[in-house]
């Protein structure tokens, strides 16, 4: 049972991830990157149950650069 809920959290990331790009194509930047904070989050869950370390630190520099991309985007919308 473990196995498959794994599974379905690595496709549940892969999802947002993708659905981050999607609203990314459509200029809805803000909204792209809150989605790809919360879905590298759920990639850095799946990589520690499956031990995978590189891909964890990599989510992790994602979501760092993710917030810079917000607080940028925060800065631009007070202009």
């Amino acid at each position: 049972m473990l196995s498959i809920t794994i599974e379905l959290l690595g496709w549940v990331a892969t999802l947002l991830v993708l659905v981050g790009f999607w609203l990314n194509a459509d200029k809805k930047l803000k909204y792209a990157l809150i989605i790809w904070i919360i879905g590298d989050i759920a990639w850095i869950i799946y990589d520690y149950l499956i031990n995978n370390w590189s891909h964890a630190t990599l989510s992790t520099i994602i979501i760092f650069i993710n917030l810079y991309g917000l607080f940028k985007q925060h800065v631009n919308d007070k202009k």
